[in-house]
């Protein structure tokens, strides 16, 4: 089972190129401009994060594009068994949320000191659920995803590394921040293509 553990980058200088991709184009990349980026800036392999199943991903012409090149691709997202188990959680206090609920709707007199403490009640384990949620999809995903880049990275044997992420744009505007921080804190070099401001955009 894997251990969330980040360690800075020491032995190698990493580079990474993040770039988002509308929401449903990942089957419509400019192939030539995608290739022309990948060679010119040396990328040694890309990571993905596009809400969709890999074996459909392989079939589109991004994928063709970069197994001609000879270029490996990888999905990077929090493993399944994590999110179960936090999920369990969130889950349970879901269950007791209906039950609270229920009890609340049923009662006459919601007014009353039982009534006024159970809404109480149930307010604050939906703001725990709300909160849990927010952890796992801004802060916690966004380390893993990190993780799962430098452990990529690390496997190839070489002193400088360069490779491309690819993100869906709504997911993007919710955690490539907090990814660019993470990689920064951990000594690796972060160029983004992803805010409408920035003088160099790259859209693929």
């Amino acid at each position: 089972m894997e251990v969330l553990e980040l360690k800075p980058v020491t032995k190698q200088q990493i580079c990474a190129y993040i770039a988002k991709k509308s929401k449903d184009d990942f089957h419509d990349f400019d192939i030539p401009k995608l290739s022309d980026f990948l060679v010119k800036k040396g990328i040694d392999f890309v990571t993905v994060d596009f809400n969709v199943n890999m074996r459909e991903f392989r079939k589109s012409e991004c994928a063709q594009a970069l197994e001609k090149l000879g270029i490996k691709y990888f999905q990077v997202d929090i493993p399944e068994y994590v999110m179960g188990y936090l999920y369990e959680e969130i889950i349970e206090k879901e269950d007791l949320l209906n039950l609270l609920f229920e009890e609340y709707e049923s009662m006459e007199n919601k007014d009353s000191y039982k009534g006024e403490s159970l809404k109480n009640w149930i307010d604050m384990i939906r703001e725990e659920i709300q909160t849990k949620e927010i952890f796992i999809s801004l802060k916690l995903r966004p380390q893993w995803i990190v993780k799962k880049m430098l452990d990529i990275a690390r496997n190839y044997k070489k002193q400088q590394i360069s490779f491309l992420h690819l993100v869906q744009e709504d997911i993007c505007e919710d955690i490539c921040s907090e990814v660019t921080e993470q990689l920064r804190a951990l000594n690796v070099k972060v160029v983004q293509y992803v805010k409408k401001h920035n003088i160099i955009n790259i859209e693929f």
